[in-house]
């Protein structure tokens, strides 16, 4: 089974400031402490400079990788603060330097790849599975993923596990639908397909559900209940669907979803069918991105 590369986590302790610069007399800009804050794939980082002589024309920046750096209202002469969106894993650089380039401060930060962390419920029973996610290789699919993660406390809380899969081939998929099959609204845009990424639909894998039009994955996805081989990319012609990661721990809770009882529902609103529709209702009552 491929396995999904690990970084270590968060910030790493320490601070290695460089050299100060500010000319004859100590008038120049000087660093104390350099500190990021929320460290995470996909998260807005808070980083924080302190010192004194810190001005409007001090930046920041985090490389290799991290979207538009600005500087939030609040900064002053002896704290500038800033944010930017991580957009890479490993060993990143939080460079403070002068208007003229000149480097004041540096900071070594490790991001690790992203965990989200999902609770189902059906009746009394509940439990909780945690994907890790692979933006190498997907980041196209991870970024839209991560977006519905993060969006109003999660945009998958109350959707459901509405179809699962058994014979032929196993699956679970869910992120569409709610109480009733009804249709959840507030889908961002189709994204492109990923699916020739080198990544497999093996068991515990995680991908992303399409209609035949392969660029047209939104919110919903499956988790591969068994290998099967035949969704992944052969051909252009025969695209697959793209795995974007893998289950990490909770493997026995969704061993448990993958054998619920199920049936034929339809919606009586729409006439919508819906085969291979648990019985009793699997839900999704909570998720966040846990690193």
């Amino acid at each position: 089974m491929n396995s999904l590369s690990p970084f270590r986590a968060g910030l790493l302790a320490g601070l290695a400031l460089l050299a100060s610069c500010g000319g004859g007399g100590g008038t120049g800009p000087a660093v104390s402490t350099l500190s990021a804050a929320n460290v995470a794939y996909g998260q807005p980082v808070t980083v924080t400079v302190q010192g004194s002589g810190l001005n409007a024309n001090l930046t920041a920046a985090i490389e290799p990788g991290c979207f538009t750096m600005t500087r939030t209202a609040s900064s002053s002469d002896t704290t500038q603060t800033f944010s930017c969106k991580i957009a890479a894993l490993g060993d990143l650089r939080v460079r403070v330097r002068t208007s003229e380039g000149a480097e004041l401060a540096a900071l070594r930060l490790t991001v690790e790849a992203p965990r989200v962390s999902m609770t189902v419920k059906q009746g009394g029973s509940e439990g909780r599975f945690v994907m890790e996610l692979d933006p190498v290789k997907a980041p196209k699919t991870v970024d839209n993923f991560l977006l519905y993660v993060n969006t109003s406390g999660c945009y998958y809380k109350n959707t459901l596990f509405h179809r699962v899969v058994r014979e032929g081939f196993m699956i679970a998929q869910a992120g569409g639908y709610i109480a009733g099959l009804t249709a959840v609204g507030g889908k961002g845009p189709a994204i492109e397909l990923e699916s020739k990424n080198g990544l497999k639909n093996l068991k515990y894998t995680v991908a992303m559900a399409r209609t035949s039009e392969p660029n047209s994955a939104t919110s919903e996805f499956y988790i591969n209940g068994s290998d099967n081989p035949d969704f992944d990319y052969a051909s252009e012609t025969n695209p697959g669907y793209a795995v974007f990661g893998t289950l990490v721990s909770g493997t026995e809770v969704f061993d448990v979803l993958q054998a619920v009882p199920t049936m034929t529902k339809l919606n009586e609103t729409t006439q919508q069918v819906f085969a291979d529709s648990p019985i009793d209702n699997v839900v999704i009552t909570a998720c966040s991105q846990t690193r």
